[in-house]
């Protein structure tokens, strides 16, 4: 067996050293006795005594290139968590039993009487935490929280990231960068008042103050996290929510405006308007014209989910886990099929494959937005073309949809618009695809029903599955 040798009726373990190493353990080789002559038991040790190695030597590896830094104190957690040691700082073990720091010290007589190992360091409080500055966190929050972005794509990932480096640049400006485990309650205090002052004079809202209070709140739980420390102080819980100023408690609420049928006919359909716009970029917004969908559930999709060969043309919007395709959606209620009808059918049609120009890039929203302000072809400055979503939906309205009908097809919560919890089945695709023909608009080659018509199919659909609600009602 490799690493096994044996030495007189003894065997021992024996293991090249990594040339990584070489800095730490000058020897060439490693070897350790295995206290048994049974090659049975030898056999089973190995893998346990090397594992043992190589954590040691990436702690004194870690240690010497990084001393002080989170991958140091990880290093030598790793090797506790082997010993079955408990994390403890110097100071920890001096204050506390003296009964488990002389048990600390004699199974260190044992495996290293020398004292030269990281186990040493660590046996005897080698855990002083980092002093690792709060900016630093902020960068690294896509590895210290990884199960938050390992299904965003690389979009995603940049803008999920971008939010904490932002709070944690506003906390330089406001205090300062600091070490994560020197940040006082009266810096968070400083912190709050630095978000309710501009606040007040009416530069943010409070909504925008207390989600970057919440930022910087989240990256010391995530330090923490990262280094399993369970118990810890955050400055930044406990503090008392910014009060809203009265010029926010006047303000109308604030939506964004919406576009009148007419002009997204004019504007959008007719494809006059954007033939300075790339082929892609023109199809994703007819789509989201057409379907009510939000931006980046169409430009993101992936091929498998374009369901173009189907009794009912469709999307599927959901998450996404493999490779490039990855994509998380913005909310459980996103996850949904969308009928493709008139110009979002033909304009699927002409891209099957999806939008690989923008697919996991966030090149769209500026492309789009600079073509219609360049050209004037926005009704003022205020709209925005994420308001063709909006618009969409006071479309069904007009149509008389239900609220509830309109929300499952928007990606909406039906339990939030309940208020309750949510029983029975989903609307049927096929009804799906109804009533969105009674809001898509007619293209040169297809012409949508009469309403009556419509609902009249919606009601046979119903009658055959035994229902007695009439369509006149949804």
């Amino acid at each position: 067996m490799t690493n096994l040798i044996k030495r007189g009726n003894v065997f021992w373990f024996r293991m090249r050293c990594p040339k990584k190493y070489r800095n730490v353990f000058p020897q060439s080789h490693i070897s350790e006795s295995l206290g048994t002559d049974s090659k049975v038991a030898a056999e089973a040790l190995v893998p346990q005594v090397k594992q043992k190695w190589l954590l040691e030597l990436e702690a004194r590896e870690t240690g010497t290139q990084s001393p002080g830094s989170t991958e140091t104190f990880r290093a030598m957690l790793q090797l506790a968590n082997r010993e079955g040691l408990r994390p403890a700082t110097a100071t920890e073990l001096a204050e506390g039993s003296l009964d488990v720091l002389l048990s600390r010290l004699s199974k260190l007589q044992t495996v290293d009487p020398t004292g030269q190992s990281a186990l040493f360091a660590a046996t005897l409080g080698g855990f002083e935490l980092p002093e690792t500055m709060i900016s630093e966190v902020a960068s690294k929050m896509s590895e210290y929280l990884s199960s938050h972005v390992q299904n965003k794509n690389a979009r995603q990932k940049r803008t999920w990231g971008n939010k904490y480096k932002r709070a944690s640049k506003t906390f330089e400006v406001a205090i300062q960068d600091k070490p994560v485990i020197k940040i006082t309650k009266d810096d968070a205090y400083a912190f709050r008042r630095y978000w309710a002052n501009r606040v007040d004079t009416e530069e943010i809202t409070t909504a925008y103050a207390h989600k970057h209070i919440g930022y910087l709140r989240m990256i010391v739980d995530a330090f923490y996290s990262y280094l399993q420390v369970d118990e810890y102080f955050n400055p930044f819980n406990d503090l008392n929510p910014i009060e809203k100023p009265r010029w926010e408690r006047l303000s109308a609420e604030s939506r964004k405006p919406e576009f009148t049928p007419k002009w997204i006919q004019e504007t959008i359909l007719t494809g006059d308007k954007l033939k300075g716009l790339n082929e892609q970029a023109r199809d994703i917004l007819i789509i989201c014209a057409e379907t009510g969908c939000r931006q980046t559930e169409i430009y993101d999709l992936p091929a498998t989910s374009i369901k173009l060969a189907e009794k009912i043309p469709h999307i599927e919007i959901k998450l996404e886990t493999e490779g490039d395709n990855k994509r998380e959606i913005k909310t459980k209620s996103s996850n949904r099929k969308v009928p493709l009808l008139g110009a979002a059918l033909e304009a699927m049609r002409r891209n099957p494959c999806g939008f690989p120009a923008y697919q996991g890039k966030g090149s769209f929203s500026n492309t789009v937005s600079k073509h219609f302000k360049k050209n004037g072809l926005l009704p003022s400055e205020s709209h925005q073309l994420s308001g063709l979503r909006h618009s969409y939906e006071t479309r069904m309205r007009v149509a008389k949809i239900d609220n509830e009908e309109r929300a499952f097809m928007m990606g909406h919560s039906i339990r939030k618009l309940r208020g309750r919890e949510v029983y029975g089945t989903k609307t049927k695709l096929e009804i799906q695809a109804l009533l969105a023909e009674l809001v898509v608009f007619p293209t040169k080659t297809w012409k949508p029903r009469m309403p009556n018509e419509i609902h009249a199919l919606i009601d046979e659909i119903l009658e055959k599955e035994g229902h007695r609600a009439r369509a006149s009602v949804l």
